[in-house]
């Protein structure tokens, strides 16, 4: 095969090519952080993960110091890096190539702005990882990984890649990639909601007064995925169809929780990125353009637009993490 190239090695995109790399495949990451690639070129990839620690050797560049043409492309930075990254990439890219989004957010949109959406795939992912130094990464473990045509259109690229990744979360493949991408950003909208507290994840979810909150908060990213006729989709325990049902969902919220106390990664990327890194989280990059879709069609999302503030307010620091904001989540959803 020809070598594929990971554009992001971070916590998602690191992960994989390490997996990949430990299966057989020749994979090359590039990494706009120099720190991280010198550890790599040095010392090799190095993985923390619950069945053991383990490290692989792979060809490591910054953007400045690749050389060459990009054919087969895994798009792994931070969504609001995806148009920069894009523009270094698109040149490169060979006339035959193609890029999958392995983000979170509703990247495929820009990206296809881009190149076209007959050259770029859909991705959807659900597992947990961090970069806790540079070189290494804590890999929580195993979730869902789906991946599909932007047309819903079967073909051979995507039976190529589920090849690639069955020996790391064997994926499915999907005819609805955009199905599965608007139920992660109800999720994902949950999770932004935890990563306003020091609490973990489980034990917001699992909280009396605010799972019910949780759940009005999936509700309205749902209900605009409806209104554009997505049909969402359930995974790893998460399924946003049942939330208008208080009962249906307080069992679908348990096994959210039991999945998230297996996990040895207990807090978000986003606590993480608020209270460990001190940066900016992906708020704006992955909620931005739902708020617009939002205004676009005259619908009301006053929780999602309360949390995209409380995140503003703590990536400046002009509030502390605590419960008291989900009190004001509550509140907007009175």
């Amino acid at each position: 095969m020809r070598s594929l190239t990971v554009v992001g090695a971070g916590a998602i995109g690191g992960t994989i090519a390490a997996h990949l790399v430990r299966a057989g495949f020749p994979v090359r990451v590039v990494d706009a952080d120099r720190e991280h690639v010198m550890a790599i070129r040095e010392e090799g990839l190095r993985v923390e993960a619950a069945d053991g620690n383990w490290r692989v050797e792979m060809a490591a560049d910054t953007p400045e110091s690749f050389d060459g043409d990009l054919h087969q492309v895994f798009l792994a930075v931070k969504a609001p890096h995806t148009r920069t990254a894009m523009e270094w990439l698109a040149p490169r890219l060979a006339s035959d190539g193609w890029v999958m989004s392995i983000q979170n957010g509703l990247n495929e949109k820009e990206i296809a702005q881009v190149i076209g959406d007959a050259r770029t795939v859909g991705c959807f992912i659900n597992f947990f990882a961090d970069v806790l130094e540079p070189g290494l990464i804590h890999y929580g473990g195993p979730g869902a990984f789906v991946i599909g045509e932007l047309d819903g259109r079967t073909s051979d690229r995507l039976k190529m890649i589920e090849g690639w990744l069955t020996p790391f979360i064997p994926p499915v493949v999907t005819p609805n990639i955009w199905g599965y991408l608007w139920s992660k950003m109800a999720y994902g909208a949950v999770l932004f909601a935890t990563a306003t507290t020091d609490e973990t994840m489980a034990d917001c979810v699992d909280h009396p007064r605010y799972r019910p909150m949780l759940r009005r908060l999936g509700v309205e990213v749902v209900g605009l995925a409806q209104l554009q006729g997505v049909q969402v989709m359930p995974f790893d325990g998460w399924d946003p169809n049942v939330l208008q049902d208080v009962k249906a969902s307080d069992a679908m919220f348990d096994r959210v929780s039991r999945m998230m106390r297996a996990n040895t990664k207990v807090h978000s990327g986003v606590w993480r990125d608020l209270a460990v890194r001190h940066r900016k989280t992906e708020v704006d990059a992955q909620y931005g353009p739902v708020l617009e879709v939002a205004e676009q069609n005259g619908y009301a999302m006053p929780m999602l637009r309360t949390l995209v503030n409380l995140i503003h307010d703590l990536e400046s620091q002009r509030i502390t993490r605590g419960l008291q904001n989900l009190e004001i989540l509550l509140e907007a959803g009175s």
